[in-house]
C-alpha cells in the first residue's frame, strides 16, 4: 500500500484545529485549494503539508484579525511580487495593523532586519518599512506535530512519513 502524499480532509481538520466550514470557505475564497482525487460525487480531498501549515497560520492570524484582513495581506504580497503564503512569514499584529518582518541577517549589524506594513483598517502607510522583532513561527509546526501525536484520527507513524518538517518537541 502506498502512502498518500498529503493529508485527507479529516486529518487536516484534526491537524489544523479548524472547522469543516472554515476549510470550505478557504477553498471558496481561493486561499487554500486542496487536490481532489477521483471523479465521483465524493472525491478524496487531499491537502499538502504546506497547505496544512497555511491553514494553521491563518487560524493563528484569525485570533487577532479578520479573514478580510488576511485576504488583504495575501493580495498585497501577491501584487507586490512576494510569495503570498503566510506559513513562513513572521507577522506582527498591533491593533488594526499587520507587519511582516523580513529577516535577512546577512548584512547584520550594518543593516537590521526590516518589517513592512502589509495591512491596516484604513490602508494608510501599507508598504512602508518599519523595524520590529518577533518570535519564531516554528511554533506552528510544533502545534501540528502535537495535534498528530494526540489525535485518535491521525495515524502518527504515517504522519511522520508525510510531514516535511520535523518537530523540535512532541509531548
Amino acid at each position: 500500500m502506498s502512502v498518500i502524499q498529503g493529508f485527507t480532509r479529516r486529518e487536516t481538520l484534526e491537524l489544523t484545529g479548524t472547522t469543516s466550514n472554515r476549510l470550505q470557505y478557504l477553498e471558496r475564497s481561493g486561499l487554500v485549494i486542496p487536490t481532489r482525487i477521483g471523479k465521483s460525487r465524493k472525491p478524496t480531498v487531499i491537502y499538502t503539508w504546506e497547505q496544512v501549515l497555511e491553514i494553521r497560520a491563518i487560524k493563528h492570524l484569525r485570533k487577532e484579525i479578520s479573514l478580510q484582513t488576511v485576504r488583504k495581506i495575501i493580495n498585497f504580497l501577491d501584487e507586490s511580487g512576494f510569495d503570498d503564503s503566510l506559513r513562513d512569514k513572521k507577522l506582527i499584529v498591533i491593533d488594526d495593523q499587520v507587519f511582516w518582518v523580513q529577516q535577512d541577517w546577512q548584512y547584520f549589524p550594518k543593516k537590521m532586519p526590516s518589517a513592512i506594513k502589509v495591512a491596516g483598517n484604513n490602508g494608510k502607510d501599507v508598504g512602508q518599512y518599519i523595524l520590529l522583532v518577533i518570535p519564531n513561527l516554528s511554533e506552528i509546526v510544533n502545534e501540528i506535530w502535537q495535534a498528530a501525536a494526540t489525535s485518535p484520527i491521525v495515524d502518527f507513524a504515517s504522519f511522520k512519513e508525510r510531514a516535511k518538517v520535523n518537530c523540535t518537541h512532541v509531548a
